[in-house]
């Protein structure tokens, strides 16, 4: 598998121009600048014959037109918007850290363009997805817990659902795929475009076929393993992006959030401006009852790797001994059934604080009785986590109790380095 995988792989995605490219040049430098700023939206084709422009602007194109080969006033336009949107000085030239960003690793999906404002989203929330092929680099299970891990992500802060079930009623279908597999968007070998998805229609329009589908380049090495080997990718943290756009969000400049364009590493939680995102489309979820415990509740699968525990009123202060690791437990109180109705798992919830990268809740995992229904894995969270979600892709009717199992890694340093204050700990329920 390693060797075939080797062959796959080609040189990663750049701009073949030479630095220092500004307004004023013009040739095959140009040219190229222009193709990589067409492929990712900041730049506009020119109008069909017999449709004029305005302003060099098309009018069924919003985007700026350039002219070929020549880094004219649109050009300049089109780059400083991929200069802000990448995070980088905006110069208007096409310098060294921007040349350096357009090899970066990042998703297939363009930036800008008409057509990710148009409201697209799903008519339904009870989604199903289906996989049309899985990653040699993982087993069909790994590959299914890592697509589950990204959709609970998403779930936990709406009232989307999402279930695996038959590719002919699924709306999102799942490919892993090389070079040019028939959507019009080729992959370019391993390190370039990881992954691209496709947006939702805009009700009360029926979906296309290809809308919510979302497809992996096979020509990358795909892992789970934090920190990714050299030369692999987090399939989870690039799910949860692409499924992002599967829902209908478009790419976003701020830093942090999940929905920028460019691949930083693993990153399996969902930052504000995600939030804000996805809820501005789908809202919140209903809440029919909540469930919570103070931290000193929590329970410590194994003491010995413990140096320090106290519980200080309503929390519990836990320091762990150098470079071990932990499964902290915390049983919350269930309305399994109430009026005669089984409530439906919804969000889990955590409040913590740690003294730093020494001290890391590596693994959430969330238990109905003895079954595992979610678990998000190396989601690393450290120092102030005053309110954590995490959702549960499918949202299952609750037949036992919940439970919440907590990873933890303690590293070295000193105490106060590896320190764990847990609050509380809840479960909302939804009717």
């Amino acid at each position: 598998m390693a060797t075939a995988k080797a062959e796959k792989r080609t040189s990663r995605q750049s701009v073949n121009a030479k630095v220092g490219l500004a307004p004023g040049a013009t040739g095959t430098d140009v040219d190229a600048l222009q193709k990589y700023l067409k492929k990712f939206g900041y730049l506009g084709e020119a109008p069909p014959a017999g449709i004029v422009a305005h302003e060099s602007h098309s009018i069924i194109d919003s985007r700026p037109i350039a002219q070929a080969g020549k880094f004219d006033e649109s050009t300049e336009e089109a780059l400083r918007q991929f200069q802000a949107m990448a995070g980088l000085p905006v110069t208007g030239v096409f310098d060294a850290a921007t040349k350096a960003k357009t090899s970066a690793p990042r998703c297939g999906n363009p930036d800008v363009g008409s057509f990710v404002t148009t409201g697209g989203r799903w008519a339904t929330t009870d989604l199903t997805y289906a996989f049309s092929e899985f990653s040699p680099d993982l087993d069909p299970a790994q590959c299914r817990q890592a697509v589950h891990q990204a959709f609970s992500t998403w779930a936990g802060w709406t009232r989307l659902t999402f279930r695996e079930g038959p590719a002919a009623t699924a709306q999102i279908i799942i490919r892993f795929v090389t070079g040019d597999h028939g959507d019009g968007a080729p992959f370019d070998g391993a390190s370039g475009v990881l992954a691209h998805a496709f947006f939702p229609g805009t009700p009360p329009a029926a979906p296309t076929p290809i809308q919510g589908d979302t497809h992996f380049d096979e020509a990358e090495t795909w892992t789970l393993n934090v920190p990714p080997g050299a030369g692999q990718i987090d399939l989870t943290t690039v799910a949860i992006h692409e499924f992002g756009h599967a829902l209908g969000l478009n790419h976003t400049p701020v830093t942090g959030a999940v929905m920028q364009a460019f691949y930083g590493g693993p990153q399996r939680i969902l930052h504000s401006d995600d939030v804000n995102g996805i809820t501005s489309i789908y809202g919140g979820y209903n809440i029919a009852e909540a469930s919570w415990v103070h931290g000193t509740a929590i329970q410590i699968e194994l003491p010995e790797n413990i140096e320090f525990v106290r519980r200080f009123g309503f929390f519990t202060r836990i320091i762990g001994r150098p470079n071990t690791t932990n499964w902290f437990h915390f049983a919350i109180p269930t309305p399994v059934i109430v009026n005669n109705e089984r409530k439906t798992f919804g969000p889990c919830m955590l409040r913590f604080s740690t003294g730093g990268a020494s001290a890391l809740v590596r693994d959430v995992h969330l238990y109905d009785g003895e079954v595992r229904v979610a678990a998000h894995n190396n989601v690393n969270l450290s120092g102030s986590q005053p309110f954590t979600r995490f959702g549960i892709a499918h949202a299952p009717k609750v037949l036992w109790g919940v439970g919440i199992s907590i990873g933890v890694t303690f590293g070295g340093g000193t105490a106060a380095n590896r320190t764990m204050d847990f609050i509380s700990a809840g479960c909302d329920f939804q009717p």
